[in-house]
């Protein structure tokens, strides 16, 4: 089985074990967006937002990228943020950074990362800005 398959078939264990244990899961959670926090954080696959902070689905709203970033000139995380607090009423806003983030310890290093360099350069910035 390649991975793909077995994401696939991981997806399918998961559909049906909350409809055995709810049969309207589904038919529920398509109405309860209802978070009362936006979560920035990194993309990290070691660190799952909504369990880092205890909770299910529908309470978190999840915004991740590399080194839990928020620059202004990122559109992607400008409309997050604005659809969260306009349409969503979320109250609170987390930037969650995390140990040995690989993003912020990137920019520590004198080593060309390519296209991820422009990414980095925000971090990079503050660097230079902040280094005392």
């Amino acid at each position: 089985m390649d991975n793909f398959e077995k994401i696939m078939k991981n997806n399918l264990k998961w559909s049906e074990e909350n409809l055995q244990h709810d049969p309207e899961y589904f038919q529920r959670m398509k109405d309860i967006q209802t978070p009362e926090f936006l979560w920035i954080g990194c993309s990290d696959s070691r660190v799952p937002a909504n369990e880092v902070v205890g909770l299910k689905p529908g309470e978190l709203f999840v915004h991740r990228n590399i080194a839990n970033q928020a620059p202004l000139s990122d559109i992607n995380v400008l409309a997050v943020i604005q659809y969260s607090v306009e349409v969503l009423k979320v109250k609170d806003i987390i930037v969650c950074g995390h140990y040995g983030c690989g993003g912020v310890r990137a920019c520590f290093r004198k080593h060309d990362h390519g296209s991820l360099e422009s990414w980095l350069s925000y971090i990079r910035d503050l660097k230079a800005r902040y280094r005392k």
